[in-house]
């Protein structure tokens, strides 16, 4: 009787350890799946290679600011005033995604620091007021933007031009394949 119990137990044990292995494959598919349709549709985008590139380093310099809930809005309509592809600037914003966003802004605040050449607020509370608050804020606030810009920065000089040379190089590619196709003639 207790080997059956413990055979059973074994069984179910298995079958739930074989189900989260499958659910776990099914998610790193599905994900790589995203990652390739947002790439591919980077590529795809119409314009030329320099204005799809402006549009990625505009969305990624953004991306790098601590302007999280109008990170989009912003890259979009930065993109727009310079007439560069908005699209690529939406996708771009997305380097600064939810698992990242802490270690970015954990950089931006250490480099602010770093050029600012400020010391970190003291969090002991020795009396409430309104102008304690506003100087703590203003504290970690300035530094988490000078260095956002600066990494902004950083970030975008090096993607324009990765984003344009992949850009170029897909384009080639799919103009010699499209050239090496042979379509038969309609008037023969």
């Amino acid at each position: 009787m207790p080997s059956r119990l413990f055979t059973t137990f074994r069984l179910r044990y298995n079958k739930n350890s074989l189900e989260k292995k499958v659910k776990m494959r099914e998610r790193w598919i599905r994900w790589r799946r995203w990652v390739r349709l947002w790439y591919l549709r980077l590529l795809r985008l119409k314009g030329r290679p320099e204005e799809v590139a402006e549009g990625m380093a505009i969305g990624v310099f953004v991306g790098m600011t601590p302007t999280v809930p109008l990170h989009t809005v912003l890259a979009v309509l930065i993109a727009y005033l310079f007439g560069k592809s908005k699209l690529a600037a939406a996708m771009g914003v997305w380097v600064s995604n939810p698992l990242l966003l802490p270690f970015v802004y954990f950089l931006d605040y250490k480099l602010g620091r770093m050029i600012t050449r400020t010391t970190p607020p003291s969090f002991a509370v020795s009396g409430f007021s309104i102008q304690k608050m506003i100087e703590l804020g203003w504290g970690i606030s300035f530094p988490l933007i000078v260095g956002g810009f600066v990494l902004g920065l950083i970030c975008a000089i090096p993607s324009y031009y990765i984003t344009k040379r992949v850009v170029i190089l897909y384009r080639e590619k799919r103009r010699k394949r499209s050239d090496n196709l042979d379509f038969p003639s309609k008037t023969t």
